[in-house]
């Protein structure tokens, strides 16, 4: 009679064991390298690799999610500025960085995929407010990173956690930044009365003291639970923002072994960011960038039923331009403003550090008087630091005028806004009065310079600094006046 099985119980059963094992070893290599999007596993390896890249997008669904497939030879650049810096300054930081990453990606094909990655917000020195979550904010708290990312590609913190995970790395959910280069001043920066743009890997002991890698100088980036990073750089840094890139050329070479990775995802970090300087500041770039620096819709809201509800202005009553995109803004000079005067008020570090040029309050109120005459208003609004009880001392000195000051109406409105929302809706105000006074040195006043710049006023209205008393012979901020752009792009330029 013929056997109807074809395989005896012995080889069966060895059959069963090797298959066994087969099972358990595909499992574990599953466990350990590999990823999941929408149920399908792929390799770590396999989508990073060049023979991947140059599959069609039908060919890869296998094996690697076909959304990366726009995304060959990333480059992620994160950044993060000293955590004494407050929060104009940063925002300065940024139009270098963004300035310098729009250049890099139209002009380099290796930087063609490059991402400027936003620093999450870390809790202020200027943000005193005790019982709000002020760690860690992303940065559409605060502005339209939609608009931004019509000048330059930039994520929000979260946006590159999770473009990153799209890769299938191993060990998710943490990210590997590959170099970080923590940046430190020369300590001697002219040669022969010559300023020159350099920098250098210090590699030799003993290292500058900012060049602690648990140091937060730098910034808090570095403490972000996610991040592990691979070799630490302490480096000399001196010039513009373009030297990045040959920083960065030097990093993808070291990063480089071949063909088989010449496409690999990068990720890079620049600590101490406030070090590089602008590439050409003032300049149609960097105001094509300050003007895409739209604030949050919902900060901007709240500024808005501010001015209609107390300083009865709209939009078309201080005839100011303000068209749903930036890229509609055009020149001009005619916006008249609310019927109301707004002073900026620094006090808190600044009554000390700069005591020859911050006026004391009652100097401010003689001077913001003198101004509301000569203008024939009867309505200030104030935007300052100062203490509420200082808040109060020079409410009492305009007494024959009307005196406004911003507060959250609510303890849910000030939980939404935080400090550095309340800050943004003060500037919002001050940016559409009439006329605007501001403080000597003050980030904070110059980015109220540079919004009534876009929004349209007269220079006359708008460049003015606090003397130190009335009357007297005081230090005036620098007048420097919005840079339209020509027809053509300077920037369009060949990739080489």
């Amino acid at each position: 009679m013929p056997q109807w099985w074809p395989v005896r119980w012995s080889q069966l059963s060895l059959l069963s064991l090797l298959l066994h094992s087969l099972l358990v070893a595909v499992a574990d290599n599953s466990n350990n390298n590999n990823n999941t999007t929408d149920g399908v596993w792929f390799s770590s390896n396999h989508c990073q690799r060049h023979l991947f890249w140059e599959q069609l997008p039908g060919e890869a669904t296998a094996t690697c999610p076909a959304d990366i497939l726009p995304l060959r030879g990333a480059v992620y650049l994160l950044y993060d500025v000293n955590i004494s810096e407050g929060f104009n300054l940063r925002r300065d930081v940024y139009i270098r960085m963004a300035v310098f990453v729009r250049r890099l990606q139209r002009r380099n094909k290796r930087f063609r995929n490059v991402r400027l990655v936003l620093p999450p917000w870390p809790r202020l020195y200027h943000w005193h407010s005790h019982g709000l979550a002020q760690t860690n904010l992303l940065w559409r708290h605060f502005f339209d990173v939609e608009s931004l990312r019509r000048f330059a590609p930039v994520l929000d913190y979260d946006e590159f956690l999770a473009e990153y995970r799209m890769f299938g790395h191993p060990a998710p959910p943490f990210v590997h930044v590959s170099q970080v280069f923590r940046l430190t001043h020369y300590e001697i920066m002219l040669e022969q009365g010559i300023f020159r743009d350099k920098y250098e890997r210090v590699t030799t002991p003993p290292l500058p003291d900012a060049c602690n890698e648990k140091s937060l100088s730098g910034g808090a980036l570095l403490q972000q639970p996610l991040l592990r990073h691979g070799r630490y750089h302490c480096v000399r840094f001196q010039g513009s923002a373009g030297l990045l890139e040959r920083l960065l050329r030097e990093a993808i070479r070291e990063d480089t072994a071949g063909t088989e990775d010449a496409h690999d995802m990068r990720v890079y970090a620049v600590i101490s960011a406030e070090t590089v300087l602008h590439d050409n500041w003032g300049d149609e770039q960097f105001w094509l960038a300050r003007r895409s620096m739209r604030f949050a819709p919902q900060l901007s809201q709240v500024a808005a039923d501010f001015r209609l509800a107390s300083l009865g202005t709209t939009d078309s009553t201080a005839g100011v331009q303000r068209p749903a995109m930036w890229e509609l803004e055009r020149h001009k000079r005619d916006a008249r403003g609310g019927d109301y005067l707004c002073a900026h008020l620094r006090r808190g570090d600044f009554v000390k550090s700069r005591e020859s040029t911050t006026p004391t309050l009652k100097a401010a109120a003689q001077q913001m008087k003198q101004l509301l005459r000569a203008f024939n208003m009867t309505t200030v609004f104030v935007a300052s630091d100062a203490t509420p009880y200082e808040l109060l001392e020079l409410k009492e000195l305009f007494y024959r005028f009307r005196f406004v000051h911003f507060t959250p109406e609510s303890k849910w409105q000030r939980n939404q806004l935080k400090d550095g929302g309340v800050a943004i809706v003060d500037q919002l105000i001050c940016s559409y009065a009439k006329h605007f006074v501001g403080t000597y040195e003050s980030t904070f006043t110059y980015r109220i310079y540079e919004e009534r710049e876009i929004l349209g006023f007269n220079k006359a209205s708008t460049f003015n600094t606090f003397c130190k008393a009335l009357g007297g012979n005081c230090a005036r901020n620098a007048v420097w006046p919005i840079v339209w752009p020509e027809d053509a792009d300077e920037d369009d330029e060949r990739f080489y």
